[in-house]
C-alpha cells in the first residue's frame, strides 16, 4: 500500500548480500517505528585519471568516478588501482554515510513507497526518501543489573518510558512472593529471557544505563554465551553481539536500537561533574541518591549480598531505582533532546553524534562535489605542521577595580566567514585572491564553509529568539568544531593553512583591538583567545560606558577590515561581564601572571537592583582533586580580600580548628583513576595507592577513590585513618593557595602562621 510518513532515523547498517549492497535505516515516525531497506544503492569512489575530466581533486589531480554494486567490489577495485600506482579519492567513505550525504539527509526524512507492517515495523523497500522536518516521540529503556561476588546475576531491573507509558520491572534470582513489578527466576537463564521479552515487547528506540556498554551489556553478553542462550535484543532476528575496537573500547550491536551510555553522553555534551558516578550525578542533578549510598560509608557489595540473602524485595528496590535515576537525569538535563538535535543539525545518526570529522564530511562533501571537486582519502593526508594557538596576553598581576570583560561571539566561525577560509577557497586561492592578516591566500568568490556558517548563525539567532536552548547549543558545538577538524590529520580536508589562517587572523584581531583600546588610554589587563579584560575609569553607571566601548570596537573593526582587506566584517565583540574587583595572580613560583586563572567580584543589575557574586575561574576552588578544606580556604581568602576583612585572623582560626580536629571531615581527597589499577606500577600517585589498598583490604575497586593523607601515606576513607598528616594539609593544600593571594600584599603564608601550634 502506498504510504507516506514523516520520520527520524535513529540508526542504520550496511552489509553486502551476494553481489548487492544493502542499507537498513531504522527510525520513528508519525506512524510508529519504521525500517527502510535500500538494495539498489551503489557506493563509489574516485580514481586518478590520465587525461582532463570534469572532476578534480583538491590536490590538483584529474579524477573519474568508479561506482560499485557492493562494498567488497569497491575494496577490490581500490586495491587494484592503488597497486597500479593510481591515486584514489574518497574510497574510505562508508556506504551508509555516502547515501545520507548524497541525499542531503540530516536524520529527518520523508519516506514514500509501499509500506508493509512486518514484525511491528512499518517496512519499506527502495522507497523515495527525501529530507524532512519531523521530531520523534521516542521510546527509551534504562536497565541495570546487580551481580554477586560469585559471578551470578542476582537481579535485573528496567525502567521504560514513552509518550504515554512508564513501565518498571525487576526480576530477582531465587523465589519469593511476586508483585506486578517484581518477579523471581529460579535460574540466571530466566533472567536473561525476561530481559529479552521486555526488549521485544516494549521495542525501545534507545537503550541506556550507567556504564551500560562496558559493564551491564558486556556481562549479559558473556553470561548468554556461558549459558548457551543467544539473546535477540535488537529489531532483527540475529542475537546481539559485542566487539572491541583498536583502542580496546567495547561496542555493542543492537540492530535497530541506539545504545546511549550515561556518563559518556554527559561528557560528550559538555556536562561537568566532580564525579561521574551515578550517585554523585543524581545528587547534583536531582537532589536524590541511590538506595545504597556509598557516600555514607556503606559497603555496596556487602549490602547487595545481604539483601539478596535476607531481603530480596529491598534488592529489587535498589536495582530498579538505579534504572529510574538514569532516565530522571536525562529528563532533567534534556540530554536525549540535545542528542537528537545534534543529530539533525550535524547529519550524523544518533549513535555517532559527537564525531566532528564525520559531521564535517557530511556537511561539506556534497557541496564540494557540486563544484566538481573531490577530497582525499584520510590515510593519504600528509601532515605539514600543527596550527598556531589562540592569542594570550599575559595577565597584569594585581588587584584591579572596574574591569569590563568583553568577548567575541563565535570568534573562529566569524573569522572563517569574514576571511572566507575553507578548503575550496584555499584550492582556488589564485582566483580573485583575498590575503589574510598572516599572509595566507584564499579565494574571494569560490568557497563553501562561509555560507554554511552564515546559515548556522541565522538558525542559532532564531533558536535563541525562540528560547530553544538545545538547538542553540547543538549549532554552537557544530560551528566550533570546524576549526579543530580542519587542523586535524584525521580529516580529509586537513591543510595547515586552514587552522593557521583562522588562528592567525584571530590573533591579529585581538592585538589590533588591544592597540585600539590602549590608544584610547584604556588598560587591557588580560586577553585570551576571544576575550579581553579592560579596566574602565570610575563611573557611576558602568553599563553605559561598557556598551559605548563595545560599539566603538565593533565600528573600528568594521572600518579597519573594509579599508585594509576589502572584506565585510562578521565579527562581533559583546559585553560579557563586569568585575567590581578582579584578582589576577602570578604563576606559582614565577613572576609572570597565571593564564586562565582569576577571581572576580561581579557586579550586575538584576530587576533594577545591584547584586554581587564571587567568581573563581581556573583556581583550586573549582577543582575536585583538592580537599574541601583547601577549596573553602581559598574562597574565604578571596572574599576577605574583596571586602577588606582581616586575613590574619582567618588563617589563625583555620589552623586552630585543624589543631582541635574540627575540620577532619574536610580533609578527604579524591581523583579519578585514568587507567586500570594494575597499570599503576612505578611512581604510583596517592589516589592510585589508596585504591590499591582498598582493593587489597576490602576487595572494593573505586574508579574515583576517596582518601585521606596520613602519616602512613594515602589511606582510603573506608579504612581507619586517625593518624592524619596535618603537615601535609598545611604545606601542600593551604600554603600554595594562601601564597598566591598573600603575594599580592608582599606577604607569605609562612610569615602569617604566627606561633607554631603544638599539633604541627
Amino acid at each position: 500500500m502506498q504510504t507516506r510518513i514523516e520520520g527520524f532515523i535513529f540508526t542504520g547498517t550496511s552489509l553486502d548480500l551476494a553481489d548487492r549492497q544493502v542499507l537498513k535505516l531504522y527510525g520513528q515516525s508519525n506512524q510508529g517505528s519504521f525500517l527502510v531497506t535500500i538494495d539498489q544503492f551503489q557506493n563509489y569512489f574516485f580514481v586518478e585519471a590520465n587525461k582532463p575530466t570534469s572532476i578534480r581533486s583538491l590536490n590538483g589531480h584529474w579524477a573519474e568516478k568508479v561506482s560499485c554494486s557492493s562494498q567488497a567490489i569497491l575494496l577490490d577495485k581500490r586495491r587494484k588501482f592503488e597497486s597500479e600506482g593510481l591515486r584514489t579519492f574518497e574510497a574510505d567513505i562508508k556506504p551508509l554515510d555516502r547515501f545520507l550525504m548524497d541525499n542531503r539527509i540530516f536524520a529527518q526524512v520523508t519516506v514514500e513507497g509501499d509500506g508493509v507492517m512486518k514484525n511491528g515495523l512499518l517496512t519499506f523497500i527502495n522507497p523515495n526518501i527525501t529530507p524532512g522536518n519531523y521530531y520523534p516521540d521516542y521510546k527509551i529503556l534504562s536497565f541495570d543489573i546487580e551481580t554477586g561476588r560469585d559471578g551470578r546475576i542476582l537481579s535485573l531491573a528496567y525502567c521504560a518510558r514513552g509518550k504515554e507509558f512508564d513501565e518498571r520491572r525487576t526480576i530477582v534470582l531465587g523465589s519469593g512472593a511476586e508483585t506486578p513489578d517484581v518477579k523471581f527466576s529460579k535460574d540466571e537463564k530466566g533472567i536473561l529471557l525476561f530481559f529479552q521479552e521486555a526488549m521485544q515487547r516494549i521495542d525501545p528506540d534507545i537503550v541506556t544505563g550507567w556504564n551500560v556498554i562496558g559493564f551491564d551489556l558486556n556481562f549479559i553478553f558473556n553470561k548468554s554465551q556461558q549459558l548457551k542462550t543467544p539473546l535477540v535484543l535488537g529489531r532483527g532476528t540475529r542475537p546481539f553481539n559485542m566487539f572491541k575496537n583498536a583502542r580496546g573500547e567495547w561496542f555493542v550491536n543492537l540492530e535497530g536500537r541506539v545504545v546511549v551510555d550515561g556518563p559518556r553522553a554527559l561528557k560528550m555534551n559538555f556536562f561537568s561533574f566532580e564525579s561521574y558516578s551515578l550517585n554523585n550525578v543524581s545528587k547534583d542533578v536531582l537532589g536524590d541518591s541511590k538506595d545504597i549510598d556509598e557516600d555514607e560509608g556503606i559497603n555496596k557489595w556487602d549490602e547487595i549480598e545481604r539483601r539478596f540473602r535476607e531481603d530480596k524485595m529491598a534488592l529489587a528496590r535498589y536495582n530498579v531505582k538505579d534504572a529510574v535515576l538514569v532516565l530522571d537525569i536525562f529528563e532533567k538535563t534534556k540530554l536525549i533532546d540535545l542528542l537528537l538535535t545534534r543529530s539533525y543539525i550535524s547529519g550524523l545518526l544518533l549513535e555517532r553524534v559527537g564525531g566532528s570529522v564525520a559531521s564535517f564530511d557530511h556537511f561539506y562533501l556534497p557541496s564540494l562535489h557540486d563544484a566538481g571537486l573531490v577530497a582525499s582519502n584520510v590515510d593519504d593526508v600528509e601532515f605539514s605542521g600543527t596550527g598556531k594557538g589562540g592569542f594570550v596576553l599575559n595577565p597584569k598581576v594585581g588587584i584591579h577595580s572596574n574591569v569590563l570583560v568583553m568577548d567575541f561571539k563565535s570568534l573562529y566561525p566569524t573569522v572563517i566567514r569574514t576571511f572566507l577560509i575553507d578548503p575550496l577557497s584555499r584550492f582556488a586561492r589564485d582566483h580573485e585572491t583575498l590575503t589574510t592578516p598572516v599572509g595566507l591566500r584564499f579565494s574571494r568568490t569560490k568557497h563553501i564553509l562561509p555560507g554554511k556558517i552564515s546559515e548556522l548563525l541565522e538558525r542559532r539567532r532564531q533558536a535563541k529568539k525562540e528560547k530553544n536552548e538545545n538547538l542553540s547549543q547543538a549549532i554552537k558545538i557544530l560551528m566550533n568544531s570546524f576549526y579543530g577538524v580542519m587542523g586535524s590529520t584525521g580529516c580529509r580536508f586537513y591543510h595547515e593553512d586552514l587552522p593557521n589562517g583562522i588562528t592567525g587572523s584571530g590573533q591579529w584581531i585581538l592585538k589590533t583591538v588591544i592597540d585600539f583600546l590602549e590608544e584610547k588610554k584604556f588598560s587591557v589587563l588580560y586577553g585570551d583567545t576571544d576575550s579581553l579584560f579592560v579596566q574602565l575609569p570610575a563611573y557611576e553607571d558602568y553599563t553605559i560606558q561598557a556598551k559605548q566601548l563595545v560599539n566603538e570596537v565593533n565600528a573600528f573593526l568594521s572600518e579597519k577590515l573594509k579599508q585594509d582587506y576589502a572584506v565585510e566584517s562578521h565579527l562581533e565583540i559583546q559585553y560579557d561581564k563586569f568585575f567590581k574587583t578582579l584578582i589576577l595572580t602570578s604563576t606559582r613560583g614565577m613572576d609572570e601572571g597565571a593564564k586562565k586563572r582569576y577571581a572576580g567580584l561581579v557586579e550586575k543589575k538584576v530587576d533594577g537592583k545591584t547584586v554581587e557574586e564571587i567568581i573563581l575561574t581556573g583556581m583550586e576552588y573549582v577543582r575536585s582533586d583538592w580537599s574541601l578544606l583547601a577549596r573553602n580556604f581559598q574562597y574565604e581568602l578571596v572574599r576577605r580580600v574583596f571586602y577588606g576583612e582581616d586575613i590574619q585572623e582567618y588563617i589563625d582560626s583555620i589552623l586552630k580548628k585543624l589543631e582541635d580536629r574540627e575540620l577532619n571531615d574536610h580533609l578527604v581527597l579524591s581523583k579519578r583513576l585514568s587507567k586500570p589499577l594494575s597499570e599503576y606500577v612505578k611512581n604510583v600517585p596517592p589516589h592510585a595507592r589508596a585504591a590499591k589498598i582498598l582493593f587489597e583490604k576490602k576487595g572494593i575497586l573505586h574508579r574515583r577513590p576517596r582518601y585521606v593523607m596520613t602519616l602512613r601515606g594515602p589511606i582510603p576513607v573506608e579504612l581507619q585513618h586517625d593518624d592524619i598528616d596535618f603537615d601535609y594539609y598545611i604545606s601542600r593544600q593551604l600554603a600554595p593557595i594562601a601564597d598566591s593571594i598573600l603575594a599580592l600584599f608582599g606577604k607569605s603564608f609562612e610569615q602569617m602562621r604566627g606561633k607554631q601550634l603544638s599539633l604541627f
